[in-house]
Formats: structure tokens, C-alpha cells, sequence
């Protein structure tokens, strides 16, 4: 009603807008496409210069191909289309800022420069890196190749190539911008004896012995954070609460998609209507291949190679035997044993040779003599370098280790089955391959076994079942308060809260959530969404609990965040004294189980097989072998410590050190990120995804 009222208050005004706006349209002084199209064109404002989607989705498209023709696949997964999303806005975002910066001081990349980096003598780094330039034979970058996938960019029906060279092109030339900045910079920045004298200290590094409490050891229910405590806390930390950007509190409730029993019970009853025809039929194979998730192969399998489920089935019986069906988790399997007693090895180690000439006549002939000359007694790798059309020619052939089944089937049985040493051929298609198997693992007793499995999956009924339960909860708690407060834990029902920004892909691991981004950064504080999202395998209601502009959050906002850190704080020093009393005699194994850590440095936060724990390292850095043992509260839990032995880094040498830290040039990795801090972004992709 109050919106209805705003509306009718300002009708007039809006009537008035709108009236002029049709009169400059019709006389031709508005063009409406610019004044509201390009704003809802762009994607953001990089320090005043903007991003237009088209641009963007172009950039997408590029980094995409790249990718694809890198990794040699013709698409890719969605965790990986949504890196390349990210990846694709820092690079726009860091070409602007550094173009500018560039363009202040005179810094540009010349096409000349270009040209030497891409196909010049002396080739830029990046080209050596990537997997379509690099030769075998030569162990390297090889120029020959890049003329060859730039003459077949016209050829390209999806243009992809074009795309990856637009890619490359692009990274090389802000990669060089980026290390003209930096060596500007660079030359203004001394590096001095205090930054010496620490990075020579962060190469010491020690043993030590250690115990750990987890925090977990006291249950959350005899510990209380008070009111008192959770505001001095929030004051106290505040900066830890500090937002670069806008984020939402969303609060979460899954309802996952998985079968009835009534779904079981209907699979089982359809496995037990083919049971009499797959146990008895001589086409028993059919009928497993006409309804089983997985096609019989014929191929032979060791144990170790089978079906861990069915193994002891398998290799207990005679051909004709059967089993089941019998549930293994959510999979009613059963079985058939098609033939026993075969010996045979598991792997094979092969090379070959791709031989094909003008005619088939010639191509024989060829196999044939080659055959012939390995017959007696010449050598397969140089032959294969001469001879064979296939990309293996490079290294003699080599295939490598493979399985009955690798490749093409009747390729690796031939293999697995041949003589070692002794070469022959298979034809394939117009050509003929020679094939050698060089080594084999010792033969072992396999089994032939059919296997008609089905896998129980959520049935429509079901979905549509799971999909009402989500509805119902939503309508029933379309407020705040009721939706935290009624999730019944006996039907598996938990709210979950999360923080996310409008640069977040997904939240957590639920699949396909960004679109419950979008919502939250559409709706106000206290909102409950008015539809179900269907986010892969689950059903999601949600609420928005939170809105926290860029800013300090409120103590409100992160309060169950400060619960949790008080009482971590009350459990350590409810351990830390415990730990103490009992550490009173100096021994480390009276406080629990002694565990070792090494190359604990200040170089690293991260202790191998502990985890991040930069108190533990900090404290660590202090002590000597001579020092009593440390009690510290870290992330993971209150440790006691000792130090075993500590390794130093050598004779300190002022000028040696200063020599090697300008060589690694730390300063490069903070230009940057300085320039990112300071720029203006107006980030506006939660409008496009």
C-alpha cells in the first residue's frame, strides 16, 4: 500500500517526465539507446573508462578457445568456464589500470616489439610455455609450428585458432607493459640492510616437537559468550570486519535430490523381472547391454581389476555362474560368469608405426618390407622417426604403458596377447600400423564376468516430492525469524549461513548458485526469496539477512562470527593452563601425543602437516634447542612446543643478500596491487550473471 501511495504522490511528475521525453524523442534531440542502452551495456567502470559487455563476452570467448585448444578438448567444465569468467575481469581490469598508468608515463609496445616477441628471434617467454609450440624432438618452442597454426586460421570452421592467437597476442603485450612498468619503478627502489638482514633471518628454519589440543576438546555448551564480550570484541577487531566491497548474509536451506524407497523398491523389483532371462538367455550379453548403466566389454580382468563388489563372486566360480541381484549403496548389481581360467598380463609396454602411402598396394608393401628389416634385427625407433605418420614418430614410436582396453579395443587385446620383441601389423582403415610390444607384467589369472547394474535415481515423482517439501518450507516461512527458527534437524534440515560478494561464482560447493547471488544483491535485508532454485542435486530456499555495504560490517552482522572467536579465546585459556600445569617438569609428552614438524620458517606461514599457523612460526622463530618448551594458541588448537634443532642459513652477507632480493625483484608483485587498491572499479557483472 505505502508503494502504491509513493506512486500516486508522484504521478503527476512522472507524467510530466515522461511527456517531455516522448516530445524530444519524436523531434529527433534524444537518442533514448544512449542515455539508457549503453548503461545497461557495460559490465564496469575501470578508473572512468568502461567495460562494454560485448567487449567482455568476447574476451570470454577468447580465454575460452585458448584453453581448449591448450588442454586439446573440445569444452569444458562449468568450475573451469567460471575461473575463466574471473580470470577474464582481472585482466580487463589490470590492462585498464596499467594501460593508464603506462600511458602517463610514455610507456608503449611497439609493433615492431610485438613482431620480435611473436615471431622474431628471440621469442617471448610465454611461447615456450604453451603445449601447441612445443616440439618434442627438439625439446622446446619451435617457430615452424606457429607459422603452421597461423596459416590454418582461415581454414578454422569454429575459429578457434584465431580466437587463441587473439589471446596470446594480447597476454604478450601487457606482460610486456607490466615489466616496462616494473622496471621503471624498480630503479627508484633501493633495497636496504633492514631488508637484507630479514630476508636472510626467513632462511633459518627448525625442528620441532610438538603437541596439539584442538579447541574442540571442550564442547561449545560450557563455554558462554557475554553481550559485554562480544562488543569489546567487535571493538577490538574491528578491522577484521572491514568490507572492500558490498557484501550479503545469505542464509541457506538445502533440500537434496536423492531417491525414495519407493524408488529402490521399484529398481528392485525391475532387476528382479531380468533376472530369469540375463541368468538363463544365451543372449544374456544383449540383455545386459539393452538395460544395464554399464556395457559388457569382453574384456578379461584380473581381481584387482574387478568390480571390488563382485571379486570374490568372480573368481570363486565356474562360467555359467551367477549372482544377485544384491544393493551396493545406491547400485543393484548382478552377475554372470562368461569364462575362467584365463592367464594372461595386465599391461603391455607398446610402440608403433602409422605407415600409409598413395595406395594401398604401396602401403603394404612398405609394412611389409619394414617388417621385414626388424625381422632381422634393425633397430624400431629410427625406422619409426623415418616412416611412421603418426605424432609418436618423434620419440621412436613410444605408446607407453597401456590395459586391455586402452585405445581401441581390438588394438590393445592384439597387444596384450602378442609375442614380446616380435613385430606385426594391424590394419587401421587405409593405413597399416606395425606394432611392437617391448615389455609385459607378469601374467595373472583373469575372469570374464557380464554385469547388469542399474543405479537408483530420484524418480519425477520424487523430484516433484522433494521439489514441494522446499516450496511448502518457503511459503510457511516467509519471514526471517521463522525460517532460522524452523528447519527440523530430524528431517536433516540445517540453516547455513554465508557471507558473498557480487564477484562470487557460487557459494560454497552448491552447484549452479550463483543465481541466489544475483537474488541477494537484488533484494533488501530481511528478505525471503519467493522461488525454489534449483542448483544441481539440490532444491535451495533462502533469505537475505544481511546487506553490508563496503565498510566496517555491523557487530550485528558478524555476531555469530564473534560468538564462535570469543569462545575460542575462553577454550584456549581453559587448555593453555591445563597444557601449563602439566608441563611444569619440562616433558612435552605429558601434554599428549609428540608429533615432529620441520622447515618451520618465517619464509612460510604454512607448517607441513599442521596446516596455516603463523603464531606457531612466529614464536617458533624466537626460540632456540636451548629454550623450555611454548605453549600457543593457534588456528587448529593450543600447542605445546619445543625446539629439536635449527638449521642456519649461513655466513650473512649484506651485499650478497641485497644482491639476491633485487634479482627476485619482490617489489613487482606490490605495483600492481598498490594500483588495483587505489583505482576506482565499479564492478557491474551481478546485472549480466
Amino acid at each position: 500500500m505505502a508503494t502504491l501511495e509513493k506512486i500516486r504522490q508522484k504521478g503527476v511528475l512522472l507524467s510530466i517526465v515522461i511527456g517531455v521525453a516522448m516530445l524530444l524523442f519524436i523531434i529527433g534531440m534524444v537518442d533514448f539507446n544512449s542515455i539508457f542502452g549503453n548503461s545497461r551495456q557495460n559490465v564496469a567502470d575501470v578508473n572512468g573508462t568502461e567495460i562494454n559487455i560485448m567487449d567482455y563476452e568476447k574476451r570470454i570467448d577468447e580465454m575460452t578457445s585458448f584453453y581448449k585448444v591448450e588442454m586439446g578438448q573440445s569444452s569444458l567444465s562449468d568450475q573451469y568456464n567460471e575461473q575463466i569468467r574471473t580470470a577474464v575481469w582481472n585482466n580487463c581490469v589490470k590492462e585498464i589500470i596499467l594501460g593508464k598508468n603506462c600511458e602517463k608515463l610514455g610507456i608503449v609496445v611497439s609493433d615492431e616489439e610485438m613482431a620480435q616477441n611473436l615471431t622474431g628471434d628471440t621469442p617471448h617467454p610465454m611461447l615456450s610455455q604453451l603445449r601447441v609450440f612445443y616440439n618434442q624432438e627438439k625439446g622446446g618452442f619451435d617457430k615452424a609450428i606457429l607459422y603452421q597454426l597461423l596459416n590454418a586460421v582461415d581454414d578454422d570452421p569454429n575459429g578457434d585458432i584465431a580466437k587463441y592467437w587473439s589471446f596470446v597476442q594480447r597476454t604478450v603485450r601487457t606482460q610486456i607493459l607490466e615489466d616496462k612498468y616494473n622496471a621503471l619503478l624498480g630503479a627508484s627502489i633501493n633495497i636496504n640492510n633492514l631488508d637484507a638482514k630479514y630476508s636472510f633471518e626467513g632462511g633459518k628454519s627448525a625442528e620441532i616437537a610438538y603437541t596439539i589440543t584442538p579447541y574442540s576438546s571442550i564442547a561449545d555448551s560450557t563455554v558462554t559468550a557475554e553481550a559485554k564480550e562480544i562488543k569489546a570484541y567487535y571493538k577490538e577487531n574491528k578491522n577484521k570486519y572491514y568490507n572492500d566491497a558490498e557484501s550479503r548474509t545469505v542464509k541457506i536451506l538445502t533440500f537434496d535430490v536423492v531417491p525414495s524407497e519407493s524408488d529402490f523398491a521399484d529398481v528392485s523389483e525391475w532387476m528382479d523381472g531380468l533376472k530369469k532371462e540375463f541368468f538363463t538367455s544365451e543372449d544374456y550379453i544383449a540383455v545386459c547391454n539393452q538395460n544395464s548403466d554399464e556395457r559388457y566389454t569382453g574384456i578379461a580382468q584380473s581381481k584387482a581389476g574387478t568390480d571390488a563388489d563382485l571379486a570374490d563372486f568372480a573368481f570363486s566360480g565356474k562360467a555359467g555362474d551367477t549372482f544377485g541381484p544384491q544393493l551396493f549403496g545406491d547400485t543393484y548389481k548382478m552377475a554372470r560368469i562368461v569364462e575362467t581360467g584365463i592367464y594372461a598380463s595386465d599391461s603391455a609396454k607398446v610402440r608403433h608405426m602409422l605407415i600409409q602411402q598413395r595406395t594401398g598396394k604401396r602401403t603394404k608393401a612398405l609394412a611389409d618390407s619394414i617388417l621385414n628389416l626388424l625381422a632381422s634385427g634393425a633397430e624400431f625407433a629410427p625406422l619409426a622417426k623415418q616412416f611412421s605418420l603418426a605424432s609418436t614418430n618423434a620419440n621412436g614410436g613410444e605408446l607407453g604403458w597401456l590395459k586391455d582396453g586402452d585405445y581401441d579395443a581390438d588394438f590393445s587385446s592384439a597387444c596384450i596377447k602378442a609375442t614380446v620383441g616380435k613385430a606385426f601389423e594391424l590394419p587401421l582403415g587405409n593405413s597399416i600400423q606395425i606394432v611392437e610390444v617391448t615389455e609385459k607384467t607378469k601374467p595373472v589369472a583373469k575372469v570374464k564376468m557380464c554385469v547388469l547394474q542399474r543405479t537408483v535415481e530420484a524418480s519425477s515423482q520424487t523430484v516433484g516430492q522433494i521439489f514441494n517439501d522446499a516450496s511448502q518450507y518457503m511459503t510457511q516461512n516467509g519471514d526471517l525469524e521463522k525460517f532460522e527458527t524452523n528447519a527440523d534437524a530430524s528431517k536433516g534440515q540445517f540453516v547455513r549461513t554465508y557471507t558473498v560478494g557480487a564477484a562470487d561464482n557460487r557459494i560454497a560447493d552448491i552447484k549452479d548458485s550463483r543465481q541466489i547471488i544475483r537474488w541477494a544483491f537484488e533484494g533488501e535485508e530481511g528478505d525471503v526469496a519467493e522461488k525454489v532454485f534449483e542448483c544441481g542435486d539440490k532444491f535451495v530456499v533462502a533469505a537475505l539477512s544481511n546487506i553490508d555495504k563496503e565498510g566496517y560490517r555491523t557487530q550485528n552482522s558478524v555476531e555469530e562470527q564473534i560468538v564462535s572467536e570469543v569462545k575460542k579465546e575462553k577454550k584456549g585459556e581453559i587448555i593453555a593452563n591445563d597444557l601449563q600445569s602439566k608441563l611444569s617438569g619440562g616433558d612435552l609428552s605429558a601434554t599428549g601425543s609428540v608429533m615432529n614438524a620441520s622447515n618451520v620458517s618465517c619464509n612460510s606461514q604454512y607448517v607441513s602437516g599442521i596446516g596455516m599457523e603463523p603464531k606457531l612460526v612466529a614464536v617458533v622463530s624466537c626460540m632456540t634447542p636451548e629454550s623450555a618448551p611454548q605453549i600457543i594458541k593457534g588456528n587448529n588448537g593450543v600447542y605445546a612446543v619445543k625446539v629439536v634443532s635449527q638449521s642456519e642459513a649461513g655466513e650473512f652477507n649484506e651485499a650478497s643478500e641485497i644482491s639476491q632480493l633485487a634479482l627476485r625483484k619482490p617489489y613487482r608483485y606490490m605495483i600492481y596491487s598498490s594500483l588495483e587498491k587505489a583505482a576506482k572499479i565499479n564492478d557491474n557483472r551481478i546485472t549480466f550473471y
